[in-house]
């Protein structure tokens, strides 16, 4: 007869060596178990289910234990306390027991339907409430024991989990400390979560926790004790009734036999009473009768029927594990076959595609090996020995440079016959058409894009030969000119004649006079642009430029139109030092955000945090 557990959760050191050997079954641990108290039934360990934290998956508790010792000794500066002392157990015996407890396990009681997931919950309870931390659950339906030992039948499962548990604070290196209220309070959260009642607190009954083989010898005591009390109500009755058969004799010898016929009618009737009591019946009330056999025509007792129905049970489940057993072998067989066609499919697709690779891979190493034109033809040879076949890009990249060294050899020789007709042209010029060449070269070769005042005034002077715009603007043109046919007459001057362009129009100002207004403009707007970007920098409120300054620095750049780049740094050399030094970061990302004009994707407010 079996019982409901009640909701229990009891906590105590773990034997590291023992509860692993416990929870993973071993074969030695199992057979060193006591057979006629065996309470772990082998053929029913595939109900079992594990579950350790992924981090901690293949650690073993005693690495684990180590590592708790090495977190101890840094957190704390002092070793962890292991030195063994002996204690008392709650059986009376003494044991061992290790001075600290880091790891601890407990035993919970469980439904047959609570589920690995309930057990997750109510650890994640445990964690939030107290910081223990659960690092394995094991759920254990194999276990129990008999009620008596040589009766297979009496097998009383013990349905339960035991949870190993991390009892240290990562960040202290100290234990949790959980007193009587605490455990208390466990013992009703492991029955409000796994929805069990809560069993009788220690305070009422005085009771201390048996552990697992003490419990169950006291269980099959309990059993033995029973069945002897029913044992011995059986004997009584039988004697009793030995007794009343005796007394009955007594009683009818020497009766009269008219006395003795009433007695047998009762008899009778007594009999046929009983024989319709024990004669099973359908729901109609039809009694059921044997068909053949010996008992042919005879009617069926309810005992007889219980028999009969229970062999046709064996039968049915007989048959219903072959049909079974035929089923599995089908789709096995079905699996294989279909793991067959699918592993043929599988490598009819991949040499397809190994045949569809080693072709892309010719194509790849003809394409790397052989030269082609710019349309991506291939490129073949024409005339001599290898007329007509594919030039390689080795062939190709040495004729390349034949080629070129021919072509370096011609523009050298060009070059000296430039220089000889530049000497004599130069030589025809003014001074002063000199010196503005050299200017214009010197400038250029730093990267200026303006010409300061003193060099104005000068070019304005050597240009004034000519009276007219256009005869200046001319001039102009030919300067330009010459400082162009300079770079690419000697060799040692690589210069880029996209960076000429706006020293060009510089010049061009200065020859139709417009020179000093552009200059005037210029500075008033670059010195609003800088203004306005003090004025955001030491505004604490402020992460952005707002409408009105990001408009002044825009105005800037626009009639500049040069190199935003350049712009930017040309204002923030001469803002930044007027800038909060604390605020400078954030002010130079601001200009950072217009230069690269993130921020025309913004919405403006009054400048503040967006």
């Amino acid at each position: 007869m079996s019982t409901t557990a009640k909701a229990s959760d009891h906590v105590k050191p773990c034997n590291i060596e023992q509860s692993e050997r416990h929870n993973r079954r071993d074969a030695d641990y199992i057979a060193s178990l006591n057979p006629r108290t065996l309470y772990v039934r082998t053929e029913l360990s595939h109900n079992n289910e594990s579950y350790v934290v992924p981090d901690l998956k293949g650690v073993t508790l005693q690495q684990h234990y180590d590592a708790i010792k090495a977190m101890v000794k840094q957190k704390t500066g002092r070793a962890m306390q292991e030195k063994k002392v002996t204690v008392i157990g709650k059986n009376g015996k003494p044991k061992e027991r290790n001075g600290s407890s880091p790891i601890r396990e407990s035993v919970v009681n469980i439904k047959p339907d609570t589920t690995m997931a309930d057990l997750q919950k109510y650890t994640e309870k445990v964690r939030k409430k107290w910081g223990v931390r659960a690092i394995q659950i094991h759920i254990h339906k194999d276990e129990g024991h008999y009620t008596n030992p040589d009766d297979p039948s009496t097998w009383q499962p013990n349905l339960h989990a035991h949870i190993i548990w991390d009892w240290m604070n990562h960040e202290t290196g100290k234990s949790f400390k959980l007193g009587k209220k605490d455990m208390e309070e466990l013992q009703d959260m492991a029955a409000e979560t796994l929805e069990m009642e809560r069993g009788k607190r220690k305070s009422e009954t005085g009771a201390e926790h048996l552990e697992r083989n003490d419990y169950i010898i006291q269980k099959q005591e309990e059993e033995k004790k029973k069945n002897q009390v029913d044992i011995e109500k059986q004997k009584k009755e039988i004697a009793d009734m030995a007794q009343a058969s005796i007394l009955d004799k007594l009683l009818h010898s020497g009766l009269s036999p008219a006395v003795r016929k009433a007695i047998e009618e009762e008899r009778t009737i007594h009999k046929e009473e009983l024989r319709q009591a024990t004669t099973a019946v359908d729901e109609n009330g039809y009694p059921y009768v044997w068909t053949s056999g010996n008992k042919k025509d005879q009617p069926v007792t309810w005992e007889e029927l219980a028999k009969v129905r229970e062999k046709e049970k064996k039968k049915a489940e007989i048959q219903a594990k072959e049909d079974k057993d035929a089923a599995l072998a089908k789709a096995k067989a079905d699996k294989e076959a279909a793991v067959a066609k699918a592993k043929a499919e599988a490598k009819a697709e991949h040499d397809a595609e190994l045949a569809e690779m080693k072709k892309v891979h010719a194509g790849l190493i003809d394409k790397e090996r052989y030269a082609t034109n710019e349309k991506g033809n291939t490129i073949y040879w024409s005339g001599g020995s290898k007329d007509g076949q594919k030039v390689t890009k080795d062939e190709r990249i040495k004729w390349l440079g034949d080629q070129l060294k021919e072509s370096e050899e011609a523009n050298n020789a060009l070059c000296e016959r430039l220089k000889d007709l530049r000497e004599l042209i130069f030589a025809a010029c003014s001074l002063n058409f000199k010196k503005v060449v050299q200017i214009i070269v010197d400038q250029w070769k730093a990267g200026l894009r303006q010409f300061t005042k003193d060099l104005k005034d000068f070019l304005l002077k050597a240009m004034s030969v000519e009276k007219t715009t256009e005869g200046r603007k001319t001039y102009v043109n030919d300067a330009f000119d010459f400082a162009k046919m300079l770079a690419k007459t000697d060799p040692d001057l690589k210069l880029d004649e996209k960076k000429l362009k706006p020293l060009k129009e510089e010049a061009l100002k200065i020859a139709d006079g417009t020179w000093e207004s552009y200059h005037q403009k210029r500075d008033q707007l670059f010195d609003a642009a800088v203004i306005a970007l003090v004025e955001m920098g030491n505004c604490q409120n402020q992460r952005h430029l707002n409408q009105k300054q990001a408009n002044t620095i825009e105005a800037f750049l626009a009639f500049d139109g040069g190199d935003r780049i350049q712009l930017c740094e040309e204002i923030w050399n001469v803002a930044s030092p007027k800038v909060n030094y604390y605020w400078r970061d954030g002010t130079f990302d601001a200009l950072e955000e217009l230069r690269t004009r993130e921020l025309n994707h913004r919405t403006y407010g009054n400048g503040r945090g967006l």
